[in-house]
């Protein structure tokens, strides 16, 4: 790649820590005296929120909050106030909302101080049962992902060196080699209100049961212009509201809608930050974080309870991300002492590809197994979550497989409450241009317009996907991180030739044959300007080329020059 001085890096990036820390939690809720005895829980919802993160020493400690929406049925009382006509009235509709907090650390580590700190949680697994009619007990297992990346100097440190030009004789050979550079943050907190209502053919809203709201943002642009470095976002904020209708009792309905987001987001405080890297590569994505929603009815203009009055806040997580190219040393020698290199595996990062996605999914499941009582059921509400566990990478195309989780919540004529939950696998095929094995990658995944239908025999699922999928190249690199030289200059060997007449092997690359023979590349250069012409060998002194020029040009003879002095015979 051909770049210049100003977008190499005289640091390069190194994650030293990727990890993932794991919570067991367990929550127990006993229901206010406001809610009914619970008869059957329906479903249970689980978000974790990251709360802070603190350094102690070698430790890095963080704790969060996984906050639980559970929607569940209660048995109406009967209506025994006249003995002749004894009324069952239908069963009702409820949501709680409560939080259960965790903490973790990922052990003692090197470099906390100095180090960038990415930290992701997801929740993995979550089931709720009852423990009795007023208490209800979670589970659940919160994976928290951790990435930790020092900057690391490109040059090794230099030991034994008596002199300046001790460390200018040194030969070394240098590879440019991309890193992933990124950086956290979290945008100024922003508020939405917004007042929405059902299809006119659905009945006016008598109560809420419940109302969440899931943020995607599909686009994140950064760009550096006269007013800043600023981040553009466009994304939707996707509603469901599940209601209780005016009119006869036991009719639950819900509805979905989807509110347009579209903000410009400062980030002038990072721009230090990515003034050397690789320009194409700049890119970044984001996450909202709901902190607080609240739904409230109110009347159109007729005086109907058709108006939803929605307000809502949430904080943006946005991570900027590009590549930096630095040059690392895999090998240095001295002609003149004896050098003593130690080396490090160094894993590299970089940006492979940022894929946005949108597809279809349309699936149907067997009624048989999933508990539903025999009879006929109307679809009250539906949710699908879309996770993404693998990616496979081939000849430029990347296949990523997973899998989404659906619950459906269904009502009855006699007013009773069912839910079916089941699991769709998921496929989705993308564009990987020149992307290899190995990476990894991280998605995040959103759904809507979700429909479903439900028969004698099955249940039919249609939902629209909408993905952002970040690839991650991963590279191994032994770099030199010291060298040490030795007190005593080499001496010469006696009656040495000035030229040795050398056969380079098949393969056998410039800068091999100058080690071998205690000379320099520079040197090798000079007395045979032919051969390198043709192998297009850089003569700059420092980051030789390692290209091979074994039979390169044919069975050529290279003259090699007894160190840096002048040429006064051959052998």
């Amino acid at each position: 790649m051909n770049t210049t001085d100003k977008t190499k890096s005289q640091r390069i990036p190194v994650p030293f820590y990727d990890g993932t820390v794991t919570n067991e939690l367990s929550a127990d809720y006993i229901l206010p005296d406001t809610y009914p005895d619970v008869k059957q829980i329906l479903r249970v919802r689980a978000r974790p929120v990251m709360i802070g993160r603190f350094i102690s020493g070698k430790r890095l400690e963080f704790n969060g909050a996984v906050d639980y929406i559970v929607i569940f049925s209660a048995e109406a009382q009967t209506d025994r106030s006249d003995p002749d006509n004894i009324v069952s009235k239908p069963d009702t509709l409820h949501a709680v909302h409560f939080a259960a907090e965790y903490s973790g650390a990922p052990g003692e580590l090197e470099h906390l101080d100095s180090c960038d700190i990415s930290i992701s949680p997801r929740v993995v697994s979550c089931t709720a049962k009852l423990q009795n009619p007023r208490k209800l007990s979670i589970k659940s297992t919160v994976a928290t992902d951790i990435l930790l990346t020092e900057l690391m100097s490109c040059r090794p440190k230099i030991e034994g060196a008596k002199t300046v030009e001790d460390e200018l004789r040194l030969e070394e050979l240098q590879k440019s080699f991309p890193a992933l550079i990124s950086k956290h943050f979290i945008a100024d907190h922003e508020q939405l209100s917004e007042n929405l209502e059902p299809d006119a053919s659905a009945p006016a809203i008598d109560e809420i049961v419940s109302c969440s709201a899931e943020l995607h943002f599909h686009e994140a642009k950064p760009s550096k212009s006269s007013d800043g470095f600023t981040v553009a976002l466009k994304g939707e904020a996707l509603i469901d509201c599940i209601y209780k209708a005016i009119g006869d009792a036991g009719d639950y309905r819900s509805f979905q809608r989807k509110l347009p987001l579209s903000y410009i987001v400062s980030a002038d405080e990072y721009a230090p930050d990515f003034e050397d890297v690789l320009p194409e590569t700049l890119c970044a994505e984001a996450e909202g974080i709901l902190s607080e929603l609240n739904a409230a009815v109110g009347e159109d203009s007729y005086g109907e309870r058709r108006i939803l009055e929605l307000d809502m806040s949430f904080d943006i997580d946005i991570r900027l991300m590009a590549d930096t190219l630095s040059d690392l040393t895999l090998d240095v020698y001295s002609i003149e002492r004896e050098t003593e290199c130690e080396q490090r595996q160094l894993e590299l990062y970089s940006l492979g590809k940022l894929v946005p996605a949108n597809f279809s999914v349309n699936e149907s499941v067997a009624r048989e197994g999933l508990n539903i009582p025999d009879g006929d059921w109307n679809v009250v509400d539906t949710t699908a979550e879309v996770r993404m566990s693998q990616a496979a990478v081939a000849r430029g195309r990347a296949q990523l497989t997973g899998e989404a989780e659906v619950n459906c919540i269904l009502s009855d004529h006699a007013g009773s409450f069912a839910s079916a939950d089941f699991t769709i696998p998921i496929k989705c095929e993308l564009s990987a241009g020149d992307l290899t094995e190995p990476v990894s990658f991280i998605c995040g995944c959103r759904t809507s317009d979700l429909r479903t239908r439900i028969d004698s025999g099955r249940i039919s699922c249609d939902f629209e996907v909408s993905l952002n999928a970040l690839f991650i190249k991963k590279a191994r690199v032994d770099a030199v991180v010291s060298v040490t030289l030795s007190p005593e200059t080499r001496k010469p060997p006696e009656d040495a030739a000035s030229v040795i007449l050398c056969y380079p092997s098949d393969g056998e690359s410039l800068w091999q044959i100058a080690k071998r023979y205690n000379t320099t590349t520079g040197a090798i250069s000079a007395l045979n300007p032919s051969i390198v012409e043709a192998v297009s060998v850089s003569t700059s002194g420092k980051g030789q080329s390692a290209e091979a020029v074994g039979n390169a040009t044919g069975a050529h003879v290279i003259m090699i020059p007894a160190g840096r002095g002048p040429v006064t015979g051959i052998i």
